[in-house]
């Protein structure tokens, strides 16, 4: 209880100091904010744009192509076996029929596709991978090399410059991703560092009053460090409001140009799982800097 009692107090103080200065402590908050605001906006308008570049790449094929006396038994046993050697979004067989018919439709001269006396198209197997930044494309070179002595397989297409291409995006988007977490941590933990600072530089009175009465540099620093986290939590509100707005006015602006080659883009503010998840982070990341920034400046005062 005691302990409860102590927290509550120097919640109390705390909270108290935002009615000092009012406006003050609200520009602090838009100073965080807007450090939180600028990269979570390029990661948020990232999250978008990266499956829209991905839609356009196109998925990464392989074709195979057997010979014209292959049989459909054989045929399915491959399309099966390309399964378990390849992680697969999709594989579908078409028959010599299909093949026919699409040629007869996409033909600008679709007589002379119908005046052939039998039909010269083989069996097709069209496989598309499933491609990430992990996806080891050597081992799919390999494979794709193993599947040209297939027996009753003619031909295989294989675009290896488009699946390093795709994973080369996505090992783009990962190290944007990251390098943007890693400044707004270090935004964070700086801004937060010198904002508590100069808070307590501003009570320095306080502060030797306090010392002088026997109280500990945690007790001395413990209502600022809550102060901190209600500050935090302002800030995270105006940050996420700010990138919401932002997105929507990006969405009208940009997304309506973006759409009439993606139909499925959309520039879409934060979801509240991403928006919980990235609080308690920045709340954690808040209170380490007013820690370190209490216990060098209270020490300092002091």
């Amino acid at each position: 209880m005691r302990w409860l009692r102590l927290q509550w107090f120097s919640i109390s103080a705390g909270l108290k100091l935002w009615l000092d200065e009012p406006l003050g402590h609200l520009f602090n908050a838009l100073v965080l904010a807007i450090a939180l605001a600028m990269p979570w906006a390029i990661a948020q308008g990232l999250s978008a744009l990266i499956p829209s570049m991905d839609r356009a790449v196109g998925d990464p094929e392989v074709s195979l192509y057997f010979r014209t006396d292959a049989s459909e038994d054989s045929v399915q046993t491959a399309a099966t076996k390309l399964k378990r050697d390849f992680d697969l979004e999709s594989v579908k067989v078409v028959t010599p029929q299909q093949a026919l018919a699409r040629l007869r439709e996409q033909s600008q001269t679709p007589d002379l596709a119908s005046a052939l006396p039998e039909n010269p198209l083989p069996y097709t197997v069209v496989a598309t991978l499933r491609v990430d930044a992990k996806t080891d494309t050597n081992l799919i070179d390999s494979k794709i090399a193993e599947w040209k002595k297939y027996a009753g397989v003619e031909f295989v297409q294989y675009d290896a410059q488009w699946v390093r291409r795709l994973q080369g995006l996505l090992n783009s988007a990962q190290l944007i991703a990251g390098a943007l977490a890693v400044m707004i941590a270090g935004m964070v933990l700086v801004v937060t560092f010198n904002t508590v600072r100069l808070q307590l530089v501003r009570n320095q009175a306080e502060v030797h009053v306090l010392k002088a009465l026997g109280a500990t540099d945690a007790e001395v620093g413990r209502p600022t460090l809550w102060w901190s986290v209600s500050l935090a939590l302002v800030a995270f509100g105006l940050a996420y409001g700010l990138v919401s707005g932002g997105m929507g006015l990006a969405d009208d602006a940009v997304g309506q140009w973006i759409r009439q080659f993606d139909s499925g883009f959309r520039f879409q503010a934060p979801s509240m799982v991403t928006a919980l998840g990235m609080v308690s982070v920045w709340v954690v990341l808040v209170m380490l800097g007013a820690w370190a920034s209490v216990r060098s400046t209270v020490w300092r005062i002091h």
